[in-house]
């Protein structure tokens, strides 16, 4: 038994690890080079940001798809494999007039399969990967995958600020498809308990009438719709408006990746220990600090912005990113992808609605720019600030959601010094209650 626990976890990870390269292409400043390539402006920018998000809506129909698979492994690669429309674009980049809305459409069509594949990957964790030892396997996990992410966006960084366009732009783009068809086959190996009643569109009304789970879900709507308003702006600023090399923004990412690996083990461990809304928590207020930081980021203040931004990231996205996965895991009541479902669905929605909201507020916040001094202020960075407050004003609504347990952010971040000190982790006392909060009993608990 241990074996095939070891053989699944192997090739859940590597199909992490060469996925990578595809989140790579899709979800940092390498997505906005290109974007910029085919003469997206911020509203066009905008709207692109939101297709992953958009069609996280169609989650809601992926439980009906998966109860007719009983390998799901295969699902994914089929999911996956939306990947490879891609490949369109590349006639399109050498052409002198390129249509903005060539790249919208491939982007678009790649994004409802991926919006797919995301339930589908959860539902192979959930049943391949023990309760137990979740958080350290998925802190682990990420932990790999982050050195990938490391790796790939540094290469693809050197590749389009030294070939010329666009077969910088080729490259990249092939390098993604080979590596996103070795992630498919990486999960040849993969075996999968016996296929149980994984749930269907009638399970929506029992999601919806769980009113714990639904306050999550709408903060996690809400989440989304105030970090997507600016997060497509980050990069388009730094290339746009600072005219950095995506080399240099490469760095820092660099940074960031390398603290998340170091970050998503010492989150793992205390996710298992505290609890994975302890994490979340202290995750959210961490990130939410960020986009003030861009107040900075001017011609004149840039490495020292790039530089705090690199570190904040890197240790408060990688304890978001791993709740985010844990946290929904251990509200739900049932093993039913629906709970994912509508959880992503939601997420999806907010982010959607938070993309178009945002494009044209960036654009006309980026159509002034003043001195302070000699203190350069660009209007977009004015936008960040708000941001920051914007986040700050969500956590609240994910303290009220009930888990297992949970503790303050004050002994979660003692307990992270404690580890990175290669000290004990402060344990709770049994008869110390005022800092646990343990949630409502669950029926059919089946984390």
């Amino acid at each position: 038994m241990r074996w095939h626990t070891d053989k699944n976890e192997l090739a859940l990870t590597l199909e992490g690890v060469l996925s990578s390269f595809y989140m790579v292409l899709t979800q940092t400043v390498i997505f906005t080079s290109i974007a910029l390539y085919f003469n997206l402006n911020e509203i066009w920018l905008g709207l692109a940001s939101s297709f992953p998000m958009m069609f996280q809506v169609f989650q809601i129909f992926a439980p009906a798809i998966i109860e007719r698979f009983n390998v799901k492994k295969n699902l994914l690669v089929l999911f996956n494999s939306g990947r490879f429309f891609w490949l369109i674009l590349i006639p399109f980049l050498f052409r002198t007039h390129r249509d903005p809305k060539i790249f919208l459409l491939v982007f678009a069509l790649s994004q409802v399969f991926t919006s797919f594949a995301g339930n589908v990957w959860l539902a192979i964790v959930s049943e391949t990967v023990s309760p137990e030892r979740r958080g350290k396997y998925l802190g682990l996990r990420n932990l790999f995958v982050s050195f990938a992410t490391l790796l790939a966006f540094y290469l693809y960084s050197l590749i389009v600020d030294s070939l010329p366009k666009p077969v910088n732009y080729l490259l990249v783009i092939l390098i993604t498809m080979v590596t996103s068809l070795l992630s498919m086959v990486s999960l040849a190996p993969l075996t999968e308990p016996e296929s149980k009643k994984t749930g269907s569109i009638n399970d929506l009304w029992h999601v919806l009438k769980d009113t714990n789970f639904m306050k999550l879900s709408k903060a996690y709507f809400l989440w989304n719709f105030v970090v997507l308003l600016t997060a497509p702006f980050f990069g388009y600023h730094e290339l746009h408006n600072l005219k950095l090399p995506v080399t240099y923004v490469s760095y820092a990412s660099i940074v960031a990746s390398l603290l998340s690996m170091v970050f998503y083990s010492v989150w793992g461990k205390i996710s298992d220990e505290f609890g994975h809304k302890s994490v979340l928590i202290t995750g959210l207020a961490i990130v939410s600090t960020i986009p003030a930081i861009w107040l900075l980021m001017n011609e004149r203040d840039w490495v020292f912005a790039l530089t705090l931004d690199a570190v904040l990231s890197g240790i408060g996205w990688a304890a978001v990113n791993l709740a985010f996965v844990t946290v929904p895991m251990e509200a739900a009541k049932v093993s039913s992808p629906m709970y994912f479902a509508v959880f992503s669905a939601l997420g999806g929605l907010g982010g959607t609605l938070g993309s178009i909201v945002g494009g044209p507020i960036a654009r006309w916040f980026n159509s002034f720019h003043f001195y302070i001094g000699e203190f350069h202020v660009y209007g977009l960075q004015l936008f960040f600030v708000i941001e920051s407050i914007l986040r700050f004003s969500v956590i609240p609504l994910f303290l009220k959601v009930e888990t297992r347990k949970y503790v303050s952010p004050t002994i979660v971040f003692s307990n992270v010094l404690s580890i990175l000190s290669s000290r004990h982790a402060i344990r709770i006392q049994e008869g110390n209650r005022s800092d646990v909060v343990v949630g409502r009993k669950r029926l059919e608990r089946w984390w």
